[in-house]
């Protein structure tokens, strides 16, 4: 079993955070609506058509829908050049559009087009063989998996894998504070601008991190590598 790249794990956290970031910004502004979080706007939209809320159902329908779209433009971009490079200045653009937009109309649907779409991309960061390796906007997933790896400790397994599952989470919840903190004093233009920043500054770093490892634009390559993975043994991945 090959080593765990920290690189790996520190991009997939610092991720998150910025997914946490946007998706709280996007909660308040919307007033309960997510941007990443397409359970909970599923379910949104499951009673909207229930109590015959139209509303709703629009806001809740609009979201997965650009966020479903984002997925896809996503699986398009992870195939360009260098498909991690891509992905997450493709990211760091639609943030900007969106903190352009927010700060010339009044209306709402910047955040509810733009801001879904930036999140169903990014989940397309850690793209292998079609499917992402890791989820970076939604941690249901890596809570169930930190406390299976937490039991799977005691039994003999690595003993500090459920944190590294537990880190994404947490990162998601630091990042949301951060957001709704900056949300509520500057506002939202400035928040948008400092996540856009924020995702550019982490798009020249990877870029140049990949360019100087000699694996930017590289052929993709099935390789065996445990990177925050479901079980102890190995599984196709390509992280790097």
């Amino acid at each position: 079993m090959k080593k765990i790249r920290p690189r790996e794990v520190a991009l997939a956290v610092v991720l998150a955070s910025t997914a946490g970031y946007l998706d709280a910004v996007g909660f308040v502004v919307l007033g309960g609506f997510f941007v990443s979080f397409m359970s909970g706007n599923t379910t949104e939209l499951a009673t909207g058509v229930g109590t015959g809320d139209w509303g709703t159902v629009a806001t809740a329908g609009s979201l997965v829908g650009m966020f479903f779209a984002g997925a896809v433009l996503g699986g398009v971009l992870a195939r360009v050049r260098d498909g991690r490079t891509t992905v997450l200045a493709a990211t760091s653009v639609l943030v900007g559009l969106t903190a352009i937009l927010a700060t010339t109309v009044t209306a709402d649907w910047p955040v509810i087009v733009l801001l879904p779409l930036a999140m169903g991309v990014l989940n397309a960061t850690f793209l292998v063989a079609g499917e992402a390796s890791i989820g970076l906007t939604y941690m249901t997933g890596a809570l169930v998996k930190a406390g299976q790896r937490l039991v799977d400790a005691f039994f003999g397994g690595p003993k500090l894998l459920w944190l590294r599952h537990l880190s994404l989470w947490a990162a998601l919840l630091v990042g949301g504070v951060i957001g709704t903190l900056i949300l509520h004093g500057p506002g939202l233009g400035v928040a948008l601008w400092v996540a856009a920043a924020a995702l550019a500054v982490i798009t020249v770093v990877v870029g140049v991190d990949r360019r100087r490892r000699g694996v930017y634009a590289a052929q993709r390559e099935r390789r065996e590598i445990t990177i925050l993975g479901p079980h102890r043994n190995t599984h196709p991945a390509g992280l790097g």
